[in-house]
């Protein structure tokens, strides 16, 4: 079989299978440790700190794909733990998130982070994470940006774990959210500089760190999304049954045919 040729183009981007979560985790953990991992890690954790920290509850879960992360260490919610894909992860528990095992409604606060940019199925998991969710319930969920300078360095080959996953987009994510009744707000972006893997050049360009937060420039590295999630209920209407005025009650026709033959005997009556 003659082998295709747009493989050799530079940017060629080929689908390549998604490897399960526990199998990516060790990679990606040690990619975290690096100068660019924990660069990005540290504005990370900058941003939803804070977040999480105003939010509470009695159940905090928090899933990440690095095992050297906390977001949940300011949290006011005394009940906090912290699932893993691999048994690297130092979680309290080692799970498949596409099937969590936990009761539906049970959570008051939930936060992914990475995990639908490297899971095979990326909206099973989010599913699973808003099952377990309470109404009213927040999830912050923080994934790579592929629009933008560490996204774009996938076109050029490189092998680095972070290049591997999904890579999804903000919009998309947004849009299974609504389908799940999680209510998104603004999306926070960080990570503006260029991808290098060295400190002294990193700090060479902050500068472009501060102009993307300044102008709120929508290609930075990763985004952080913050929904909470809005259940629909069903309103209660009392009848007053011992009332004068009882509620009159009217069979409806099961079919245009069925209401069109009613209407002809109406008029037939008329006529007569």
């Amino acid at each position: 079989m003659p082998e295709n040729p747009e493989k050799h183009s530079l940017f060629y981007r080929g689908k390549a299978p998604i490897s399960p979560l526990a199998d990516s985790c060790p990679a990606l953990s040690d990619w975290f440790d690096s100068g660019l991992g924990r660069e990005i890690l540290t504005q990370q954790l900058a941003l939803v700190q804070p977040v999480v920290e105003g939010m509470f509850g009695y159940h905090l879960m928090q899933a990440s794909v690095a095992r050297q992360v906390d977001f949940a260490a300011c949290s006011r919610i005394n009940h906090r733990f912290k699932l893993s894909p691999c048994a690297e992860g130092q979680g309290a528990a080692l799970v498949e998130f596409e099937q969590l095992p936990l009761p539906s409604e049970s959570i008051d606060v939930a936060v992914l982070h990475h995990l639908l940019d490297f899971s095979p199925q990326p909206h099973q998991v989010l599913r699973e994470a808003a099952r377990v969710l309470i109404p009213g319930g927040h999830m912050v969920l923080i994934g790579f940006n592929p629009f933008s300078l560490l996204g774009l360095a996938r076109l050029f080959g490189g092998s680095s774990p972070y290049q591997l996953g999904n890579q999804l987009r903000a919009a998309r994510i947004e849009d299974w959210m609504n389908l799940l009744d999680l209510q998104s707000g603004q999306v926070e972006r960080g990570f503006f500089r260029m991808p290098l893997n060295h400190g002294d050049l990193l700090s060479k360009t902050s500068w472009m760190e501060r102009v993307g937060t300044r102008w709120h420039l929508p290609w930075g590295g990763f985004y952080i999304i913050v929904a909470r999630k809005e259940v629909a209920r069903m309103r209660t209407i009392k009848l007053n049954w011992r009332g004068e005025k009882k509620p009159a009650l009217s069979a409806v026709p099961s079919s245009p045919r069925v209401a069109a033959r009613g209407r002809h005997h109406k008029q037939g009556r008329h006529n007569k």
